[in-house]
């Protein structure tokens, strides 16, 4: 007879939970907005209800959480989530523990990620990885030799918050010229306002970039030769074998059909083979089913 468990994917605007059996199948998914502007306890009451929800009666033993940020367990905090600094309110995640009858466990959302598409894609194929989200803003999940690479505290892999341009835009976070600051959606939505005098989605501004719409045009070119740069110096750092992008704005082709051009030129060291750049092959269900496999973990179902 199968166990079961809980993930779920806490995001700014929405969060999902799915029913998993030990075998890593998905029974039931259920989306709720999350509700951020409205309090913590009402975040924590959506969360809750999602949970009920996708359990659809059924017993399970534990739930994994992927949130933006970094959890730190004695401090009962996350940091890093500027997009949404409610969720930085210490003692959320107790809060949150209260209201469960399982063991809740907690990891970065980019870190779900990189689970999920290491199972689904690169099991024997690739060991070492880096998962992007790119949505509202940038995270990054890493997976070396085959095991998720966390670092001291958690934090590992935050490349987003690396500089581009010490003097360059201001980003979220308080610093200047991150890469996040030029790639993430509420960026390219912003230089667009700036360049083109419309507020758009990152889609619809590619969609005008399709249409050689000139502001559109230097806007992506701009972000494909940044983040070719970057994902070059994180693989000439830690020797990776793909990069696999996740989120809403992973959707856009340009990133597949223009990056490689621009890291292939800025890769140093030794002979590699090239280096794909993949689109995250379980869409939405990523997070969710990776929030799910920390809680196989948790009940010795899956190592990792």
């Amino acid at each position: 007879m199968p166990n079961y468990v809980i993930g779920v994917d806490l995001g700014g605007t929405k969060v999902e939970a799915c029913l998993m059996d030990s075998d890593r199948n998905i029974h039931t998914r259920n989306r709720a907005p999350s509700e951020p502007s409205l309090g913590l306890d009402q975040v924590i009451d959506n969360i809750t209800k999602v949970i009920e929800t996708a359990a659809s009666g059924q017993e399970f033993s534990a739930i994994g959480m992927g949130t933006p940020g970094t959890y730190i367990p004695s401090e009962d905090k996350l940091y890093g989530s500027p997009h949404t600094p409610i969720y930085e309110t210490p003692g959320f995640i107790g809060l949150l523990r209260s209201r469960l009858d399982v063991p809740l466990v907690i990891e970065n959302d980019a870190n779900c990620l990189a689970l999920a598409e290491y199972y689904a894609v690169c099991l024997g194929k690739y060991s070492h990885i880096m998962a992007v989200i790119i949505g509202t803003g940038m995270g990054y999940g890493l997976i070396l030799n085959d095991k998720l690479y966390r670092g001291a505290r958690g934090g590992a892999g935050e490349i987003g918050h690396t500089s581009i341009d010490l003097n360059g835009r201001l980003c979220e976070c308080g610093r200047h010229g991150c890469a996040e600051a030029y790639l993430s959606g509420s960026s390219i939505r912003k230089r667009y306002r700036e360049l083109g005098g419309k507020d758009l989605e990152a889609a619809e501004i590619y969609k005008l970039y399709q249409v050689c719409d000139q502001p559109a045009m230097k806007i992506f070119e701009e972000s494909c030769m940044i983040m070719g740069e970057l994902f070059a110096n994180i693989i000439n750092a830690l020797d990776l074998q793909a990069i696999i992008l996740g989120g809403g704005v992973s959707n856009i082709p340009l990133w597949y059909e223009k990056v490689p051009q621009y890291l292939e030129r800025s890769i140093f060291g030794p002979p590699r083979d090239k280096i794909p750049i993949l689109k995250a092959k379980l869409g939405d269900s990523s997070g969710v089913a990776g929030a799910a496999y920390l809680a196989l973990r948790e009940i010795g179902a899956l190592e990792f």
